[in-house]
């Protein structure tokens, strides 16, 4: 038997309020384990006009969307920690933590697009100051969730006898990290329960390696983290949404490479048909797993 059971998740791409609203419910009514939204204030690719479609704020249409739900696990895919300070991100995760009865997993990484901070006029640090970052903010946010007053001192994050109230709903809130570079797998090993990573199975396998050689240095079992894939098309080399042999098949991939929960993109509404089928073979999936 397996530690972890499995997750099949659904993550939203931007767009309105109202068609977010209806695919996160169908989401839901369709049996999918949990669900997610991406943390960016502008496309990621594209140019011109392509740059003006909608593109509301994560933690707000988080927020609104999972008070609409009572049962999937719910996330940011994951925080960029550059464009917000750790406190405000640990009280916007602990809020929501208690709307939703502790059905959030707090999502956060490194940040990565450049030509975003450029545009907003966010500070864009070289890596491995984008890294030393965000060891500070994980720890300063783990220690907000747990310890009664944290002070803390540090190169780019002061805080001074700062209460936290109230605490998480959960009993430990789940701390979900993305990224894949041995630095990152540090990181992971040190203050994750969740490892999010947004490329194919073949570097899952490899950044895993590095994942339980740091877990090997600190005495930490690998197993205690859940291993997340995001899944991006051009990552996998098909399209998930295909047909059920190409869902199953970047599925059965992951596994295969470590994973225990995999969040899809939510595909066109043309192919929600298949959207059903795969609901209807949820539980099939996850006994299989067990």
């Amino acid at each position: 038997m397996r530690e972890l059971p499995l997750r099949i998740g659904i993550f939203l791409p931007p767009d309105s309020w109202e068609a977010s609203l209806r695919a996160w419910q169908l989401v839901e009514e369709l049996g999918f384990d949990c669900a997610g939204v991406t943390d960016h204030f502008m496309p990621t690719s594209g140019e011109g006009e392509a740059l003006d479609r909608q593109f509301p704020e994560a933690w707000s249409l988080l927020s609104a969307l999972a008070a609409r739900s009572e049962r999937m696990r719910v996330a940011v895919l994951v925080s960029g920690n550059t464009y917000r300070h750790p406190v405000l991100l640990a009280k916007q995760a602990v809020t929501l933590d208690h709307i939703t009865g502790g059905r959030v997993e707090l999502g956060i990484g490194a940040g990565w697009y450049e030509a975003e901070h450029r545009k907003f006029g966010w500070q864009f640090p070289a890596a491995g100051v984008r890294v030393d970052m965000l060891d500070e903010a994980l720890q300063v946010i783990r220690s907000l969730l747990s310890e009664r007053r944290t002070t803390f001192h540090g190169d780019h994050y002061q805080l001074d006898d700062a209460p936290f109230q109230p605490k998480p709903f959960q009993e430990r809130l789940p701390i979900m990290i993305g990224g894949q570079q041995r630095r990152m797998m540090g990181l992971v090993a040190r203050y994750a329960d969740i490892w999010s990573i947004d490329h194919g199975p073949d570097e899952m396998r490899a950044s895993g390696a590095l994942l339980e050689a740091a877990c090997a240095e600190i005495g930490r079992n690998p197993a205690e983290i859940r291993r997340s894939a995001f899944v991006v098309s051009r990552r996998v080399g098909r399209e998930p949404w295909a047909s059920l042999d190409d869902f199953l098949a970047v599925l059965n991939g992951y596994i295969e490479a470590g994973a225990s929960e995999v969040y899809f993109k939510l595909p066109d509404e043309s192919q929600w048909n298949l959207l059903h089928e795969v609901g209807q073979r949820l539980p099939e999936l996850r006994a299989d797993f067990a």
